[in-house]
């Protein structure tokens, strides 16, 4: 082998040698960004529900046909859309840890989304009730279910909450991370009124 080819050989090593490594942080730190952004995003969903459903239950009265229609055509579909991005925010990430927190706020949003599918359920009851397609029986029925659904998936929202909360406590480093990105409470682990609580689903019917 003669010398020139020895030389290049040598150089072409000792660029790979440092640039492996450089590129693997770049590439690190390019994935770290898009997590964070992705986080915000979800983050940015997340204050806007929870805005929707505060505005409701500050009224003094909440109209049920057009609860219904926000919780349809507009809180479900960002719920979902709130979902993509910590999806997003999974694929950015090799961390288990990372990866333990954001299935535990994907479960909070699915519980959340359920919660308001519950709302809509009794109101449907209710309004075929009122409009004869349901018998009062029927309809109390409906809504003694609703009830016990209702029950047992906040039972079981308040569990994840406090999931969060102990596995943000038990990685000081994460807690860091995700509080210098100023998200919404419940990214934290910190509840916040995530269903409609004033509607006329606290009619009741009679047999």
């Amino acid at each position: 082998m003669n010398k020139k080819l020895l030389g290049v050989l040598i150089i072409i090593a000792a660029l790979l040698i440092i640039g492996v490594p450089y590129y693997q942080s770049y590439q690190d730190n390019l994935l770290s960004e898009h997590f964070n952004e992705t986080m915000k995003n979800a983050s940015s969903i997340q204050e806007g529900i929870t805005s929707t459903i505060n505005d409701f239950n500050t009224k003094n009265s909440t109209d049920a046909d057009t609860l219904m229609t926000t919780i349809n055509n507009q809180l479900t579909p960002e719920y979902s859309e709130e979902q993509l991005r910590l999806n997003e925010s999974a694929m950015c990430t090799s961390n288990e840890t990372e990866h333990k927190y954001i299935d535990l706020q994907l479960k909070r949003v699915t519980l959340e989304s359920q919660s308001l599918n519950l709302t809509v359920t009794s109101l449907n009851a209710i309004a075929q009730y009122v409009r004869g397609e349901k018998n009062g029986e029927d309809a109390q029925n409906t809504l003694n279910k609703v009830q016990t659904d209702m029950t047992n998936n906040n039972n079981e929202l308040n569990q994840v909450y406090t999931d969060i909360q102990n596995l943000l406590k038990e990685n000081p480093d994460l807690d860091k991370k995700l509080h210098d990105l100023n998200l919404a409470p419940a990214f934290y682990g910190q509840p916040s009124t995530q269903n409609i609580t004033n509607t006329t689903q606290n009619m009741t019917t009679e047999n």
